[in-house]
């Protein structure tokens, strides 16, 4: 727990998945005037080989509530009681409303992350044969790319099921940067893991951001800044998606959230409460190595500031 100075002017805020039951995982005290943003959640699921501290290989994505997302097309309602594979309710065309999808923003692979460099030493390539194991590949967000959006064309996939491939935003023209928002199955970008609200103990932890008192933004102007942040994060970034044991030289799924994050000045009482242990050690590991990314620590030092 925080200790405030003034207990009596503090108000509680729960960091709870976004259900009826109000199930709350992580209970936080923040100063009164502070803002909650309950239509914005933070989604952790920690790297583990426990299953009850997270999963293999775990995933942090983020999710923008919409009032709308529950909104199915009738024809896609129809191909789903039909059990139409993904490919052929894509063929159907026509999409029109959110179709149980929740815009939602990760960072993946755009296929299997480990390269296996053989050694080419014709002295030891007997004894060694392989040079070099690398975990990264090119990134891309939501998973959208085509070898992913094929291993599900050929399945049953629905808004609550488990996939290999979301959609991202893409840009309509790289002068003008118009955004485009729907794809062939949601007017919303969403992350594969969206899904998990439908079982929620799979999310081991959730939070909603906070607000400075001061800070006017509209809900539309945030959402805009997360668009923005997301589309913009494989030039502005990285255009790799690596894993490196929390190192500073990784950019995978827990990077995107922490600078998304940082660069919208949102404050999370996960990081408050010092319970992401990829945060700490990520961190903690830009700061010591010399040669890390000034921007990385900006953004990651003004999380934590703002957070705690």
């Amino acid at each position: 727990m925080i200790n405030w100075e003034n207990l009596g002017t503090a108000v509680m805020g729960n960091t709870v998945p976004y259900n009826t039951n109000d199930q709350s995982r992580i209970i936080t005290s923040v100063k009164a005037g502070f803002k909650k943003l309950d239509w914005l959640r933070i989604c952790r699921i920690p790297l583990s080989f426990n299953s009850s501290k997270g999963a293999f290989p775990g995933h942090y994505w983020i999710e923008i509530i919409h009032e709308k997302e529950d909104m199915i097309d009738q024809h896609i309602r129809n191909a789903r009681e039909e059990k139409k594979v993904e490919q052929e309710i894509i063929d159907l065309g026509n999409v029109q409303s959110a179709n149980g999808f929740r815009e939602s923003y990760g960072w993946y692979p755009i296929a299997l992350p480990v390269t296996i460099t053989p050694n080419d030493n014709p002295y030891s390539t007997s004894d060694i044969p392989i040079g070099r194991i690398e975990i990264k590949e090119q990134g891309i967000i939501n998973g959208a790319s085509d070898s992913r959006i094929a291993k599900d064309a050929s399945k049953y996939r629905d808004h609550t099921t488990e996939r290999d491939a979301g959609r991202e935003i893409k840009k309509k023209d790289e002068k003008t940067e118009v955004m485009i928002l729907e794809n062939n199955l949601s007017i919303y970008p969403f992350d594969p893991h969206q899904s998990s609200r439908f079982r929620e103990s799979e999310i081991k932890m959730v939070s909603h951001p906070y607000l400075f008192p001061r800070d006017n933004r509209t809900k539309d102007e945030i959402i805009e800044e997360i668009r923005k942040f997301a589309s913009s994060f494989s030039s502005d970034h990285s255009k790799l998606w690596s894993w490196c044991i929390d190192g500073y030289s990784e950019v995978n799924c827990h990077t995107f959230l922490f600078l998304l994050l940082g660069k919208l000045e949102l404050a999370d009482p996960i990081i408050a409460e010092d319970k992401d242990d990829h945060f700490r050690r990520y961190f903690k590991s830009v700061k010591s190595n010399n040669f890390s990314n000034p921007k990385r620590l900006e953004l990651l030092t003004k999380l934590d500031d703002i957070s705690k």
